[in-house]
């Protein structure tokens, strides 16, 4: 599980009642562009807002996994294949 940071800043309300989210929230949680989230107003006038779970498909899921592996440097991982081979072959 991602660890969150506690972060407070303020948003405007616009002239449509859009606020924009700041960026290192959307950055840190993921957010995008069509997302969907429930707000919920609170009886002491708090406001909540979370984001609705998407189902994602079998190929966004394996980029996601994909984006969190270290970098893969192929030219090294060549150079040991040949290195075992020609160990192999001695």
């Amino acid at each position: 599980m991602q660890k969150h940071k506690f972060f407070v800043d303020k948003v405007r309300l616009g002239k449509k009642g859009q606020i924009t989210l700041p960026k290192k929230i959307r950055d840190e949680d993921g957010f995008r562009e069509d997302d969907v989230f429930v707000i919920t107003h609170m009886p002491g006038g708090s406001t909540i807002l979370e984001k609705v779970p998407q189902k994602k498909t079998s190929a966004d899921q394996l980029f996601d996994f994909l984006e969190k592996l270290p970098p893969f440097d192929a030219e090294k991982a060549w150079r040991e294949v040949e290195q075992e081979r020609a160990k192999e072959h001695r």
